[in-house]
């Protein structure tokens, strides 16, 4: 098929020569800012915020669209659904280095990480006798998909228990108890550290308000590199100034880039990364082997 492939999947020489192994004519598109010409000539897009910069008018034979993120909020579903297109995600990517991203932030605030940096920068040789422990804590994930279950096998071996509320009740062998996503209210207030790992939709878009931000339990952290908008950031502001929570380690935000006037950049006990947890050095090697297995079954 005719393929437009953008800027968001890198590709080298070398993938474009695999891609066209698979039978596709490829076309590289490198900005996805700027509108495609003549877009009703595709069959097959590889992208990421193309629909989002560009709406998706002109692309009336596209029948396959691979995106090269874990989610979907910048994809057109009603629109993709309608026209019966075969739609993939990044699904397992990026989850490796967001899983190991969200062990370290853990760490960093149970183990005063920043006041110890700063103690250092200042030359100060100060011991401090209130680091925590891991091993033992509650911790509450919501969301369970292939990020979820690689910081499952990463908190197993520090002895945590953790509970995942989740849309669907799974199961797997390093999560303790499985609830179903209903039961979050009542689980916030047990939860020692929360971590949001659940997709943006409608339902779930600024679902943690002053409510359930204020239900949480007194000196409890939250981590969050999923996406910005699940969390209403002027009640978590709140919630970190005033209680109950004691940190948080942010990777993604309501607006972004972080507004420069925004409250969050002087907290000190929080921890901010310019959405950038998903980075890791085989990111492109998986993503390819995706790319192609995906393309290979669909013509199967």
């Amino acid at each position: 098929m005719k393929l437009l492939v953008t800027g968001s999947l890198f590709a080298t020489e070398q993938d474009v020569k695999d891609l066209e192994a698979l039978g596709h004519e490829v076309t590289l598109h490198p900005d996805e800012r700027i509108p495609v010409k003549d877009p009703e000539q595709y069959e097959g897009l590889i992208c990421n915020s193309l629909f989002h910069y560009c709406g998706h008018a002109g692309f009336d034979r596209v029948r396959y669209v691979q995106v090269t993120s874990a989610g979907l909020d910048r994809v057109p579903l009603d629109w993709i659904r309608g026209q019966g297109i075969t739609l993939r995600n990044a699904e397992g990517v990026y989850s490796a280095p967001m899983a190991e991203w969200t062990l370290m932030r853990i760490l960093e605030l149970l183990k005063h990480v920043p006041a110890g940096f700063r103690n250092q920068l200042a030359g100060v040789y100060r011991k401090d006798r209130s680091w925590q422990e891991l091993g033992g804590k509650n911790v509450l994930l919501a969301g369970f998909g292939a990020y979820g279950r690689e910081i499952a096998k990463r908190l197993k071996p520090f002895g945590a228990r953790l509970t995942v509320v989740n849309r669907s009740v799974k199961s797997d062998p390093n999560v303790d108890e499985f609830r179903p996503l209903s039961d979050l209210p009542a689980l916030l207030p047990q939860a020692d550290i929360l971590i949001l790992a659940i997709a943006l939709t409608p339902e779930t878009r600024g679902l943690f308000g002053k409510e359930l931000l204020g239900s949480m339990k007194p000196g409890s952290f939250l981590i969050n590199a999923a996406r910005g908008p699940l969390i209403d950031e002027a009640a978590l502001v709140e919630a970190l100034q005033n209680g109950p929570l004691a940190a948080a380690a942010l990777d993604v935000f309501e607006t972004e880039p972080l507004p420069k006037d925004s409250p969050l950049w002087t907290l000190e006990n929080v921890l901010l990364s310019p959405h950038n947890s998903f980075s890791g050095e085989f990111n492109h090697e998986r993503m390819m082997k995706l790319v192609l297995g995906n393309l290979k079954a669909y013509g199967a």
